[in-house]
């Protein structure tokens, strides 16, 4: 882990996305202290100070925490890995080269197979 700056990381994901952010419907939302990127409406990676961590697809985590020195995310020490989020290396990241690219669109392309989850509705209050 690192003490990264979410924004700074957002700037990294949106140089090594390139103008291929518009195809991919590229969002950003703050979330607990740090930012969440969706492509396609589904979540695909957290930016916080634990660095830039992607949702993969079990091969592709596999390959990125054994070949990749990749590691499961965990916002602090104490917190269980994730199941889910596999942070990318910091000198992939500050590379901002191909590999960033890449791991980057594998989990766009990864998320963008999943399901979309259904928005809550709200019950309204009733009146008495």
């Amino acid at each position: 882990m690192w003490d990264d700056n979410p924004s700074r990381l957002q700037r990294a994901l949106e140089e090594a996305i390139g103008p291929e952010a518009v195809e991919f419907e590229i969002r950003f939302r703050a979330m607990f202290g740090g930012i969440m990127a969706y492509a396609y409406g589904r979540p695909f990676a957290s930016l916080s100070n634990a660095g830039i961590a992607v949702k993969l697809s079990e091969d592709d985590r596999s390959c990125l925490i054994e070949k990749g020195d990749g590691y499961p995310l965990r916002y602090k020490p104490s917190d269980p890995p994730s199941k889910s989020y596999t942070v990318i290396p910091k000198s992939i990241v500050d590379a901002k080269g191909e590999t960033l690219k890449k791991w980057l669109t594998l989990s766009m392309n990864y998320c963008k197979s999943l399901p979309l989850k259904k928005k809550k509705t709200r019950k309204s209050k009733k009146a008495f």
